[in-house]
C-alpha cells in the first residue's frame, strides 16, 4: 500500500524518480565511512544552507533584486591529493523581481530540485586541512512549481520548461574541519523559456552563498 505524502514528493522528480533514489543511495552510503574522514581523509558528507541573488535574462527585470534561499546535503570524495569530486541534492527557489524601489511589485518565482556535480580543487594547507578551494560544474534542475506576477507573461505559465541545465563556478574558504562558507556563480544554458514567436527567451542566472557543515 503506497502511502500518499511519499507519492507526492516523489512525482515532483518523474521521470527521473530513479536518478534521484539513486543519488539519496549514494549520499547514505558515502556518509557512513564520511565519519571514519580523519583517519581516511577521502569520503565527507555535509549539510548545507545558502541564500541566492537571482535574475532571469529576458524577462524585462534587470538586476539581481530577487533574494532566494536552498537548503541540501552533499559528498565529497578525493581523487587525488589537490582535486576532489562533489555531489549535492539541493532544493532552492530563484528567479527574478522589480526593484525594491519600484511602485510594482512584478515578480516571477521557481523552485527547484538540484543536482550539482563539480570537482573542487584544494589548496592553502593548514595542518593537513584545505583551507580553500575553487570549484568548477555543472547544475542540473527539476522546476517543482513557478509563479509568474507579471501580466505580460502569466499566460505563459504553464509554458515553462521542467529541466534547466547550468554551469557553476565558485570558491569556497574553510575556518575548520567542520565550518566553511562558498560564494559561487550559476549560469543557465538552456532556456527557461522560449517562444520564438512572442521573441520571449528566458535563461536563468544567480549568484549564491553557502554555509557548509561537514560531519
Amino acid at each position: 500500500m503506497s502511502i500518499p505524502k511519499f507519492k507526492k514528493i516523489t512525482s515532483i522528480f518523474v521521470p527521473y524518480t530513479r536518478l534521484i533514489h539513486a543519488n539519496l543511495t549514494l549520499i547514505f552510503i558515502l556518509g557512513i565511512p564520511a565519519v571514519s574522514y580523519c583517519q581516511e581523509n577521502v569520503f565527507s558528507a555535509s549539510i548545507i544552507t545558502d541564500i541566492n541573488f537571482s535574475q532571469i535574462r529576458g524577462d524585462m527585470l534587470a538586476g539581481y533584486h530577487r533574494l532566494g534561499f536552498g537548503a541540501g546535503v552533499g559528498v565529497s570524495y578525493r581523487l587525488f591529493p589537490r582535486w576532489s569530486g562533489r555531489l549535492e541534492l539541493m532544493y532552492r527557489n530563484a528567479g527574478s523581481r522589480e526593484s525594491p524601489y519600484s511602485p510594482t511589485h512584478q515578480s516571477i518565482n521557481i523552485h527547484m530540485a538540484q543536482i550539482p556535480v563539480y570537482a573542487s580543487y584544494m589548496t592553502w594547507w593548514d595542518n593537513g586541512l584545505s583551507r580553500i578551494n575553487f570549484d568548477l560544474g555543472v547544475l542540473y534542475s527539476r522546476i517543482v512549481k513557478t509563479r509568474i506576477q507579471f501580466p505580460r507573461y502569466e499566460a505563459y505559465q504553464s509554458a515553462i520548461n521542467q529541466n534547466d541545465f547550468a554551469i557553476m563556478a565558485g570558491m569556497g574558504f574553510w575556518f575548520n574541519h567542520h565550518h566553511g562558507v562558498s560564494l559561487r556563480y550559476n549560469r543557465s544554458f538552456s532556456r527557461l523559456l522560449d517562444d520564438p514567436t512572442a521573441d520571449i527567451q528566458w535563461q536563468l542566472y544567480y549568484i549564491s552563498l553557502h554555509y557548509l557543515y561537514r560531519f
